[in-house]
């Protein structure tokens, strides 16, 4: 359990309707389902969340893929 309790301290808001979006049910029902390990979908769900997770530390840690988004929305602002 260790691992899902490291996950549970990294999720952010917004990951479960994310994770909802990319299994195809409702926000509530991805979060019931990672509190619950014997649900039916507990390994999609777990997958899902940690790919989110990762994600976004890799985009937050990598410093030459911020480079280049901050470079862009300073030089060309879409307003």
């Amino acid at each position: 359990m260790p691992k899902r309790e490291e996950l549970r301290k990294k999720i952010q808001i917004g990951d479960w309707g994310l994770v909802g979006r990319i299994l195809g049910i409702k926000t509530h029902n991805a979060y019931m389902s990672f509190l619950r390990p014997t649900s039916k979908r507990f390994p999609d769900v777990v997958a899902a969340i940690e790919k989110i997770v990762e994600n976004r530390e890799k985009l937050l840690t990598n410093p030459k893929n911020n480079i280049r988004v901050n470079k862009r929305i300073i030089e060309k602002p879409d307003f």
